[in-house]
């Protein structure tokens, strides 16, 4: 395959795909800032994966931060159809 500029592109066999798209960065954000960033990796056809977790706080053992780990990927994770 041959693109706009002259370069010759060699397509990847479906088996030649690696399970698991590549880790890019890991991200720890707030909710606002991990909308943000998955629009963001939309827009540029990355792909996340996105969890939240609780954090206790090591002064106070009564208090907790939650906090967003955005892991940015390589491309969108495939699924396998059920």
């Amino acid at each position: 395959m041959t693109t706009d500029e002259g370069l010759d592109l060699e397509l990847l066999a479906e088996e030649e795909f690696d399970e698991e798209p590549r880790l890019i960065a890991t991200h720890l954000c707030g909710p606002e800032e991990a909308v943000d960033m998955v629009k963001a990796a939309q827009l540029l056809g990355l792909g996340v994966r996105l969890t939240n977790r609780i954090r206790p706080d090591d002064e106070d053992a009564e208090s907790a931060t939650e906090e967003w780990v955005l892991d940015l990927l390589e491309s969108p994770p495939v699924v396998e159809e059920d």
